[in-house]
């Protein structure tokens, strides 16, 4: 088991030097350059205040993790830390978001936690992670109509759809806090064409896991409310905190936006790139949110391309940050 971690932690770390080195090409030497020194020192706090993000994120994931039992308590919070960092980075870099960043944290965590407790953890915090995304964007939608009174149809439009999926969505976290959703996942997995017979199979030998994970799931909800409220609640501040990135951004070029109005930024260019969540480090997604909402702002949009770069720049430091990471001693 340690060799096959070994191995898949060895394949994380070479495929993210390889998308990185991509990245980097893509937005080019010479970009990445003129906006650093264009930004100057503003990066500072730009980036440290991600690492406060981070660590938002690791004591959510540690309420989740610690519930007394003895395995739990053997999770370091460096180790964790180390863990969230390096999955960000993984997932940023790998099409359709999730495909590694969660495998790994699973793989990693396995063997303190086991399987079972591991791959709960995980699926809860990710949960966390997006509904903290829902909310945030349910807010966001009266701030829009604050800020903008006078609205075209197609973004009135976007708006009420935004708003029936996100609390759709909710309503799907909401079933899954209370049951679980492992299994219903592979029920549902079992109807496709081809892989459909392989995952009947695997549920019916492995019933008995998949149950425990089910009862994992829900029991944080169920019979630890408090450590469910208090993690859902760090990660929905991570998000409003992550808008103080945008306020650093337009002051260091000398257009100065309200918190109201970075708030709205983030949260449709976030909209955007997560609707396009297949694109690799959201490639022309975010680029496409930015335009669209300093367009409503009516904010020059020479300004959404720096914020945009700018956000490429703080994302390629804590991506080589963790995928560094990922070679440190799983110990």
């Amino acid at each position: 088991m340690v060799k096959k971690a070994k191995i898949a932690q060895n394949i994380f770390f070479f495929l993210g030097l390889l998308a990185l080195g991509i990245m980097i090409y893509k937005i080019g030497i010479d970009s990445i350059w003129r906006d650093i020194r264009q930004t100057g020192w503003w990066f500072v706090p730009i980036i440290g205040l991600w690492g406060i993000v981070y660590l938002q994120n690791t004591i959510s994931c540690n309420l989740i993790i610690q519930d007394g039992s003895p395995e739990a308590k053997n999770v370091r919070f460096s180790k964790l830390f180390k863990l969230i960092v390096s999955g960000f980075a993984i997932n940023y870099i790998t099409p359709f978001g999730l495909m590694g960043g969660e495998p790994y944290k699973i793989i990693e965590l396995q063997p303190t936690l086991g399987i079972q407790k591991a791959t709960s953890s995980v699926l809860l915090a990710t949960m966390m992670h997006f509904v903290s995304h829902f909310i945030f964007w349910m807010v966001s939608i009266p701030l829009l109509l604050f800020l903008v009174p006078v609205l075209s149809d197609t973004v009135e439009l976007g708006m009420i759809l935004s708003s029936a999926t996100s609390f759709l969505l909710l309503l799907w976290a909401y079933r899954i806090y209370t049951r679980g959703g492992v299994n219903r996942a592979l029920i549902l997995g079992s109807r496709l064409p081809f892989v459909g017979r392989r995952i009947r199979n695997y549920r019916m030998r492995h019933q008995d896991k998949i149950d425990q994970m089910d009862y994992l799931i829900a029991d944080l909800y169920r019979n630890r409310k408090k450590d469910f409220i208090v993690s859902l609640l760090l990660e929905l501040f991570s998000r409003f905190l992550i808008c103080v990135e945008v306020l650093l951004m337009m002051q260091a070029i000398g257009w100065p936006v309200t918190f109201g109005e970075s708030v709205l930024i983030e949260s449709i260019q976030s909209l955007v790139g997560n609707l396009l969540f297949f694109m690799p480090m959201q490639m022309g997604s975010r680029e496409g949110g930015m335009m669209m909402v300093y367009g409503i702002l009516s904010i020059p949009l020479s300004y959404a391309v720096f914020v945009s770069l700018c956000k490429r720049i703080r994302e390629i430091f804590w991506t080589v940050v963790g995928i560094m990471l990922i070679k440190v001693s799983r110990n």
